[in-house]
């Protein structure tokens, strides 16, 4: 069976996390054009009662700047460990990481590298949708928890994004070049989530956050769009496609922002 673009291994290490470049444009775009932001790393550590001495494991963890920002609150874990798939995720990780007591190394959640019961807290924040083996992977995150350890999951909602969305699927049914297959953040949702969860985890507790992106002109909207391109494009389109896609998805956007003065994208 095909893997869909954002759930296949290869397009994930080698176009689009071989680096943080495309994750810092969607970082900064929430954090620039939401109104009244959230420190989204804060308000997930926030959802559990730490005491400070845990042994903690992230898992497609990026270019490591939560466990960094742990880290440098000095709270005396007792482990703060990283992994991703991606090499060039896993070395700048290990990279800014420098002087802290924290470890980051180039592995798989289908297959972590730790024995059973090694972690109090296990956090999986805005990856397991890009797992090709979602139950495979929570399998192996309850192996390596300890008894009473917790899962941190984040991950999106069906439905959010819609003007965003919509303002996609327009682009896609224009566009031969784009992917038109199921949006890869519908494998694992805000809605479908405890049916994956609830076979190997107990007492489910679920937060919700609310907000509202604000773009006052099209350029930062064309930019959070421009950094899925990997996972938006198929792999034979050409360059002249691609900045077809990116002219209509301005002209659309712009004539919203003409009529109310902004571009809102709820989430």
């Amino acid at each position: 069976m095909e893997l869909q673009r954002g759930c296949d291994p290869k397009v994930l290490r080698e176009q689009e996390y071989a680096d943080d470049s495309h994750l810092d444009v969607r970082n900064r775009t929430h954090q620039l054009y939401t109104l009244d932001p959230v420190d989204f790393g804060r308000w997930t550590l926030e959802r559990l009662a730490w005491q400070g001495d845990e042994r903690v494991l992230d898992v497609g963890c990026g270019p490591g700047d939560l466990l960094r920002g742990m880290a440098d609150a000095r709270k005396g874990w007792r482990a703060l460990v990283g992994f991703d798939l991606s090499a060039g995720m896993a070395a700048q990780a290990m990279d800014r990481a420098q002087g802290r007591e924290v470890r980051f190394l180039v592995a798989d959640v289908q297959s972590i590298p730790f024995p059973d019961k090694s972690f109090d807290v296990v956090m999986a924040r805005h990856m397991l949708y890009h797992v090709p083996d979602i139950d495979r992977a929570l399998s192996e995150t309850a192996r390596v928890l300890r008894p009473h350890g917790r899962i941190l999951v984040t991950t999106n909602s069906a439905h959010t994004m819609p003007e965003y969305q919509a303002l996609m699927e327009g682009a896609a049914r224009r566009f031969p070049g784009m992917e038109r297959r199921e949006r890869i953040t519908d494998r694992f949702s805000l809605e479908n989530a405890p049916d994956f969860l609830e076979p190997y985890f107990d007492a489910l507790k679920v937060y919700i956050l609310r907000g509202t992106l604000r773009f006052p002109s099209a350029q930062p909207l064309l930019d959070y769009f421009a950094s899925h391109r990997s996972m938006t494009m198929r792999d034979d389109h050409t360059d002249s496609e691609w900045e077809a896609v990116l002219g209509f998805v301005r002209i659309q956007a712009e004539s919203v922002i003409a009529d109310a003065g902004h571009f809102d994208v709820s989430k």
